[in-house]
């Protein structure tokens, strides 16, 4: 009776974890403008810079990296952003961007699911010159997210 019992649970095992929701949204592409974005392209007085998604659709409760390119000479700079909702109060959602290379700046994140099909966000950044603290410019971003 106690293999039989294994056995059953094992098989009970595999069958519910094939009811378990995905973690990932498949496979990251290529750093990308998203369709839904408002700009792609920020101009500054501090330098111009892309705003690029590592999906093709940010669907929401699934993680995603928002890539900030520094297209300026100027590899001195701080970024600083968080997200909320446009049309819809869903708290601050903070972004901690990390300077790999001097020109591109990665934040990882995930936005919260509501009872709508889909959801305008806004997206706020902060650009400051360390050497110059003074030197700040502030911008934002639309971009539509997808519940599944």
């Amino acid at each position: 009776m106690p293999q039989v019992f294994q056995n059953s649970m094992f098989i009970l095992i595999i069958l519910l974890s094939g009811c378990l929701p995905k973690n990932q949204q498949g496979t990251f592409i290529e750093p990308h403008c998203l369709n839904s974005q408002s700009q792609c392209l920020i101009k500054t007085d501090i330098g111009d810079f892309d705003i690029l998604f590592n999906v093709k659709t940010v669907i929401t409760e699934q993680e995603f990296n928002i890539i900030v390119k520094n297209n300026s000479l100027n590899e001195n700079l701080e970024i600083n952003g968080f997200i909320e909702g446009k049309e819809m109060y869903m708290g601050k959602i903070p972004l901690f961007f990390q300077n790999n290379d001097k020109q591109i700046y990665i934040a990882t994140t995930m936005l919260g699911s509501c009872s709508e099909e889909k959801m305008i966000w806004r997206m706020w950044f902060t650009v400051t010159d360390k050497l110059k603290k003074e030197e700040t410019q502030k911008f934002f971003i639309d971009f539509k997210s997808y519940r599944r």
